[in-house]
């Protein structure tokens, strides 16, 4: 069943035990999660399948009577045999002519969604493979308050708009400014309702009535979601109607926002029986469990009521893991959900304890030994700082805290605008998330969230997301302490001073597992910084762990390789959307790239006047490379179309500049100061890329991939010295007579007649015969298959780095335009390659031109 899954990665539930698996026919010691109540007495392996952590993973179930295990690719074949949950999510993200919404639900395929591409139905097709049955696929349901953002109107993705500001009182109206449905109607009526009216829709609200939800509208009006009006009547003067309409709303400043109904979840998935899925037949399919977005709802009518979607996740989720328990033989209890909301709100008695009989403390202590633990067991004691039963204490709506990796943050303002509702939350409060949070969120949420966050500080002592450090010496770890974990199960290593634990990493890293192993127990501070851009420890902390100091270690010093110190690329379309926006920021950044603005572009100012691995040598480089390719292809084919003397008079152009060479203090200098340049901007690349193919890519296979620049471009090295041979270096030309422009060299007023290079009316010169010397190369056969198998090298080449140069920090190309400039690219590169290969393909076939007033050398 060899099937794309798209974003797949085990996930542990609870703590883990080792496991000794046979895998590919050795024995290794593989990390597999088990749900708490399971015990460690229970050695069968169960896997659970996550979206959004593990981006292109191949997978496919493994059956024999039952579902028995999993196999997939992460570093390699990884095989895990056990019970099988799937938790991959609904399928509206993907609105492709093959896609599940395609086949289920295709009246909505135009319609805007809020989901991204991960939610792509992976996980049903996966099941159905299997006869897996599903049920309700056409429920998808239809959010109305997606925000249309000004200068994003064309855009698909939206983002949802949050029903607190209906909840304050906002008001749906449609482009008569009418209300036409009530606002605390489901989701799904108001998006039918919107259906039938008139658009373009808005959200609107009072100043005075927002004052509840005012710093939500401050963001949303930050980020331009939302506009304030001065009063009712500006805003109606803007939609051209009668200001009446908004007669109830007073005199006062109004906010609007502009919404769109757009998909948002699916009802519609798997059919399960308490969280086992069933086959067509209804009968369970053993070893195969479903929780979530993945699975069909029962009650598709109340999906679309705000924090249900989530609700329903967490509940099948428990629901799985209960039955997946007892299918391995737990026998203990599984705590209800009911029990862990309460847990927030734990009963206060009713007298204080030092009043208490000694019957009524009996009592009352065994009260509490019944309830489950309002927060995580404490930890060994660490660096000093927020404790587990510091957090604990705040444990309410109005005073709510929990820990998501390793920091204390206080939720209190988010809960009320939370997308999964507030329950989502209220079950975690004064406790560690983190696990669930990992499994949910996509990374940088906690960053992208700030504005409603605070963070109150790390976890030091009492348990947490972060581990404690040990204590060593007089504080600290040792180098001794770190080389005692260097084993792939159990592994540590040393960057900038702090001592990491890889473990969870290793079988995920985009560079392999050898590229960590190799420094496992050991202080990999300098090739780390070479390879990695700053921040890549701390945008990784869901699979990390930082275990502290280390006494004697490298101090924390600034990364060499992973790029320069440009601000990140800006979100958005930067104000001008469109193709002609894409168009616009890639010329600017070209521009700025090929002179010296800011003191920071231009092949000298690059960092690598050292010879290290900083690819800002190889990328500005490329940068003028790329553009003298598009002039020298599209120069080569003006002079097939204009015949021997444009090609001649090109040639001629570059030997007449021969005097700005040498800094224009050689006479009869051999080069030009283009050439020269030329020179210095291939030799920067290429020493460059072979620094950091040596530094980086030497120890990955070639299966990996990353040896594809390298020898494409060892390739391109060794034709263009070939191609130097054919035409630049070649000794025994003959010349020719030839009338050439003055000064500037470039015939304008002759283009139209198809005079650049010439004119009739210019001066008479003695130039090299590179037509007679083309035709007698390309002529052969052999010579132009050559030339066309190197230029489609190239050509890939140029694909493959103008795909990894697109999106670097120098580039800073806007993040919604980066697609869009990577196609303008590679349209670019195929049109350098017709023009390129239309050459010699055209000597070949077409009957030579007589090249007159030829002068024998």
């Amino acid at each position: 069943m060899n099937r794309k899954h798209q974003s797949l990665q085990m996930a542990r539930l609870g703590f883990l035990l080792q496991v000794d698996l046979d895998v590919g026919g050795s024995s290794s010691s593989q990390q597999v999660g088990f749900p708490e109540w399971m015990g460690p007495g229970h050695l069968a392996p169960f896997v659970i399948f996550a979206t959004s952590l593990l981006e292109q993973a191949s997978s496919h179930v493994l059956l024999s009577i039952e579902v028995v295990g999993a196999e997939y690719q992460a570093g390699g074949t990884q095989k895990e045999m056990g019970l099988v949950l799937i938790a991959t999510g609904g399928f509206a993200g993907d609105t492709s002519p093959a896609s599940l919404m395609a086949k289920w639900a295709p009246q909505l395929l135009q319609v805007p969604t809020t989901s991204d591409e991960r939610t792509n139905g992976d996980g049903i097709t996966l099941a159905t493979d299997v006869k897996a049955a599903t049920q309700n696929m056409n429920m998808v349901s239809v959010y109305p308050t997606s925000a249309i953002i000004p200068g994003m109107e064309t855009e698909k993705f939206k983002i949802v708009l949050s029903d607190a500001i209906v909840g304050a009182g906002g008001k749906l109206i449609n482009a008569d400014g009418a209300q036409f449905v009530s606002e605390l109607e489901i989701a799904q009526t108001r998006a039918d309702a919107m259906a039938k009216s008139k658009a373009p829709f808005r959200i609107v609200i009072s100043e005075k009535d927002a004052e509840p939800v005012k710093w939500l509208c401050d963001f949303y009006v930050s980020r331009n979601v939302m506009k304030k009006y001065s009063s009712p009547t500006a805003l109606a003067n803007e939609m051209k109607i009668h200001s009446t309409q908004f007669s109830s709303m007073g005199s006062g400043p109004v906010l609007a926002a502009m919404v769109t109904p757009a998909t948002y979840t699916c009802a519609g998935g798997l059919a399960t029986d308490q969280g086992q899925v069933l086959s067509g037949t209804g009968q369970p399919i053993q070893g195969l469990f479903a929780a979530g977005e993945v699975t069909s709802c029962p009650c598709p009518r109340a999906w679309s009521a705000s924090g249900v979607p989530l609700l329903y996740s967490i509940y099948t989720g428990r629901q799985a893991g209960a039955s997946a328990g007892a299918a391995l033989g737990a026998k203990a209890k599984v705590m209800e959900l009911s029990s862990v909301a309460s847990a927030v709100e734990a009963k206060k008695p009713e007298k204080k304890v030092e009043d208490m009989t000694r019957d009524e403390l009996l009592t009352y202590c065994k009260e509490l030994e019944s309830r489950p633990a309002a927060a995580a067991p404490a930890a060994a004691a660490g660096p000093p700082g927020v404790t587990m039963e510091e957090v604990a204490k705040h444990n309410k709506k109005d005073d709510a805290w929990l820990v998501v990796n390793g920091e204390a943050i206080d939720v209190t303002k988010w809960i009320a605008i939370h997308p999964g509702g507030e329950q989502a939350i209220m079950a975690y409060l004064g406790k560690d998330a983190t696990e669930d949070w990992n499994m949910i969120h996509k990374k940088g949420t906690v960053e992208k969230n700030a504005q409603h966050l605070k963070m109150m500080g790390k976890i030091g002592a009492g348990g947490g997301g972060a581990a404690a450090a040990p204590a060593a010496g007089g504080g600290g770890l040792t180098p001794d302490d770190v080389a005692k974990h260097n084993k792939k199960d159990d592994a540590w290593i040393i960057v900038n001073g702090d001592a990491l634990d890889v473990t969870k990493w290793i079988p995920i890293h985009p560079g392999g597992e050898q590229a960590i192993m190799a420094y496992l127990g050991k202080d990999a501070t300098e090739d780390w910084n070479m390879i990695h851009k700053r921040g890549t420890v701390e945008k990784n902390m869901q699979h990390l762990k930082n275990m502290g100091k280390v006494s004697g270690a490298a101090a924390a010093a600034a990364p060499a390789g992973g790029g320069d110190d440009s601000p990140p690329p800006p979100d958005g379309n930067g104000g001008i959307p469109g193709i002609i926006g894409a168009c616009i920021f890639l010329l600017w950044n070209v521009v700025k790239m090929l002179t010296f603005a800011g003191w920071s572009v231009g092949i000298f100012f690059t960092g690598n006047i050292k010879l290290d691995n900083n690819r800002m040598g190889t990328m500005k480089s490329a940068v003028f490379l790329i553009t003298f390719t598009i002039v020298h292809a599209l120069g080569n084919f003006v002079d097939m179309l204009g015949g021997p003397d444009e090609l001649n008079g090109e040639g001629y152009l570059f030997d007449r500049i021969h005097w700005t060479g040498g800094l224009g203090l050689v006479k009869d200098f051999p080069f030009s100061v283009v050439e020269e340049y030329l020179a210095l901007a291939l030799l920067l690349h290429v020493s460059v890329a072979l620094k950091r193919s040596y530094d980086i890519t030497i120890g990955y296979t070639l299966a990996t991939g990353r040896w594809n620049m390298l020898l494409s471009g060892l390739v391109v090295l060794t034709f263009l010295t070939k191609h130097l041979q054919d035409f630049r270096f070649y000794p025994d030309y003959d010349y020719v007579e030839l009338n050439v422009p003055a000064f500037p060299y470039i015939n304008v007023r002759g283009m139209l007649q198809g005079h650049v290079f010439t004119d009739p009316h210019g001066l008479t010169v003695k130039a090299r015969d590179l037509y007679s010397r083309e035709v007698a190369l390309f002529k052969d056969l052999n010579t132009v298959l050559i030339y066309t198998l190197c230029l489609i090298l190239f050509v890939t080449h140029l694909c493959l780095g103008w795909k990894k140069l697109v999106p670097a920090d120098m580039m800073q190309i806007p993040r919604d335009h980066q697609q869009t400039v990577i196609y303008i690219g590679w349209l670019a590169a195929f049109a350098i390659a017709f023009m390129y290969g239309s050459v010699p393909w055209y000597v070949y076939f077409a009957k030579p031109a007589v090249v007159d007033n030829i002068i024998k050398a």
